[in-house]
């Protein structure tokens, strides 16, 4: 016979013991799995974060050192550029004369580049009226008709004359030959004469703004006076310092006619010579006065701070003395001549909220995150760009 009580199933006890193995090995294993799942969620979040920050470095720093080139003829040959390559503040071509408190900021940045390939020449005519066309002709044996030397309809051009005074000006059509540029609805702030250069150039302004729709902090960039676009989302900081020359502007051989030349900024009117179009006594302009016929700087030498170089802050960049004088409607400050380096800081977020806890010190904008290896702080990075032009 057949004992049916072996027959039958676990006891109890047994069901019970084996339940409690069971919820065991699912702890454990689901344990071992939470990390997993944590590292799922917060590493594409911490590598995008990371993306983020060095394109927005990586795209402002290369901006900012090809900020300042322009045309090696004429009497920019033998002078430092005199126009601003850098402006602390977002400008899109509007005259900075009519800025309440200049154009001096940590905020913001704009740019003016002429690349190397860009079409220049020279002024030929004297302009007569604010919107009149430019005559010109070309600074090379490279005939202004020829695609490779031709203006083009739609670019921006900066018209400069070597005392301070600049203008960036819209082209809206350009003669057969090349030698008439014309630009209605885009007139000059001032009158220049023969022998001005006028070349093109680009320009580009970056800034942070909230998005209203999404309340998403944005990098945005405008490029040529268009209206900003965004850049980048999730940028939380963004903030530029300056520092430029620590010495004075010199004028070197100033008894000599054509070696005369200044350290920096633009080159004076010889003793004696008034340029008409300023306001400053004959022989100066806004970076030399004279004392018994000789050129003294208006701008002080300044401490240096590192590198060589002297801390600009903004206030520096807002006393004048103003260039090309405080008349102009597109003046500027003379010391934004002295800048040679700009120290970018940028600070970048996670986009989920889920990653973002609340501690101040890491985040600038909590969010839901508790456990610690949920979070992914804020990313932040400094980075010094030199103006290699300059």
């Amino acid at each position: 016979m057949v004992d049916i009580r072996r027959c039958g199933g676990f006891t109890l006890a047994e069901l019970l013991v084996a339940t409690a193995v069971a919820i065991v090995a699912l702890g454990l294993v689901a344990s071992l799995l939470h990390p997993v799942s944590v590292a799922f969620h917060a590493l594409p979040e911490a590598t995008d974060a990371q993306q983020r920050l060095r394109v927005a470095a990586q795209t402002l720093a290369e901006d900012i050192m090809g900020a300042g080139a322009g045309p090696v003829s004429g009497w920019a040959a033998r002078a430092v550029p005199a126009w601003p390559a850098v402006l602390p503040c977002r400008w899109v071509g509007e005259p900075l004369g009519a800025r309440a408190g200049g154009c001096a900021g940590q905020e913001a940045i704009s740019l003016v580049t002429t690349p190397l390939a860009a079409p220049r020449a020279a002024v030929v005519e004297d302009v007569a009226f604010p919107d009149s066309a430019i005559r010109v002709t070309s600074l090379s044996a490279c005939a202004l008709s020829h695609p490779a030397c031709r203006f083009h309809d739609d670019a921006r051009a900066l018209v400069a004359d070597g005392s301070g005074a600049w203008d960036l000006v819209q082209l809206t059509a350009v003669s057969i030959d090349g030698l008439t540029l014309e630009h209605a609805g885009s007139p000059l702030a001032r009158l220049y004469r023969a022998g001005a250069i006028i070349g093109e150039v680009g320009s580009s302004a970056y800034s942070l703004r909230l998005d209203p729709a999404s309340g998403v902090s944005q990098l945005r960039r405008s490029t040529d006076g268009s209206p900003d676009m965004p850049l980048l989302d999730h940028v939380t900081s963004l903030r530029f310092e300056y520092f430029g020359r620590a010495d004075q502007p010199a004028v070197i051989d100033d008894s000599e006619p054509l070696r005369r030349r200044t350290s920096f900024g633009p080159l004076p009117p010889p003793d004696g010579i008034d340029d008409t179009m300023d306001a400053w006594p004959p022989g100066e302009n806004c970076q030399f006065f004279r004392t018994d016929g000789r050129p003294l700087p208006r701008q002080a030498a300044l401490p240096i701070d590192e590198g060589g170089l002297a801390r600009l802050p903004p206030e520096a960049l807002a006393d004048g003395p103003w260039c090309p004088d405080d008349a102009s409607l597109n003046r500027y400050d003379a010391d934004l001549l002295r800048i040679r380096l700009v120290r970018i800081t940028v600070r970048v977020q996670a986009q989920s909220p889920a990653v973002r806890g609340l501690d101040a010190r890491l985040f600038a904008r909590p969010g839901a995150a508790r456990e610690a290896a949920r979070l992914v702080p804020d990313l932040e990075v400094r980075v010094d760009a030199a103006l290699r032009n300059r």
